[in-house]
This record gives C-alpha cells, structure tokens and sequence, in this order.
C-alpha cells in the first residue's frame, strides 16, 4: 500500500473515530450484476468495509453537529470535517464500488471482532 494512501486512511480512521462509540461494522450495500466485477484482495475489503462505516458515522455525525454560523472555528471545523467525510465516500468509490472480494461480511465481522463486538454470521 502507498504511503499516502496509507496516511490517508490514518488520517480517516482518527477524524471518524469518534463517531465509532461502540457500534458494530456493516459491509456496504452490493448489488447483483452480470458480466465481469474486478476482484479485491479480502484485506483491501478489510479497508472498504472500514471506509464506508466511518464514513456514514462520521455522516450521521454530521447531521446532527450544532454548528455556531457567528464562529467561523464552529464553521471552520464542519467544513473540515464535511470535506473529511467526502474524501472517504471519493476514496470508497473509487477503491471499493463495484468490485468484490470474497465477502464483504467475513471484513465487517473481522473488524467487530477486533474491537470486541458480537459478531454476525454471514450467510
């Protein structure tokens, strides 16, 4: 993996962090299609699976920030963090939309695990 890939998704996992609180990781919606999907490697999954449950805590945790419009540091800080949230939806479709791995739930329940959280099974 890159270096500035690699910082990117440090840089994501300390700026959603703090909307995790405890919530479990979900593989990302897929859809059923005909022809070729390029395949990933299950650890870049891994990565798409954390990508795209940051990404929509971090968007719940949007929707419900009081932002100050008198304090452009209240202003400032959403901005940073809206601009955050689109990078890991751009990175999400760029690296992950479309494309498989040999299962999405296996990276989501690898990931719950790792923080000590129940885990689903997968069907």
């Amino acid at each position: 993996m890159s270096t500035k890939k690699r910082t990117f998704l440090t840089v994501c996992s300390l700026l959603a962090g703090f909307a995790m609180a405890n919530q479990p990781y979900t593989a990302p919606p897929t859809s059923f299609t005909q022809g070729y999907v390029p395949v990933i490697s299950d650890a870049q999954m891994e990565q798409c699976v954390e990508i795209y449950n940051q990404a929509k805590w971090l968007g719940k945790a949007l929707q419900n920030t009081y932002i100050d419009q008198y304090s452009q540091v209240s202003v400032n800080s959403y901005n940073d963090k809206v601009a955050q949230h689109q990078q890991m939806i751009n990175w999400f479709n760029q690296n992950c939309a479309g494309k498989q791995s040999r299962s999405a739930c296996e990276a989501a329940r690898e990931l719950n695990r790792k923080n000590g959280m129940e885990t689903q099974r997968c069907y």
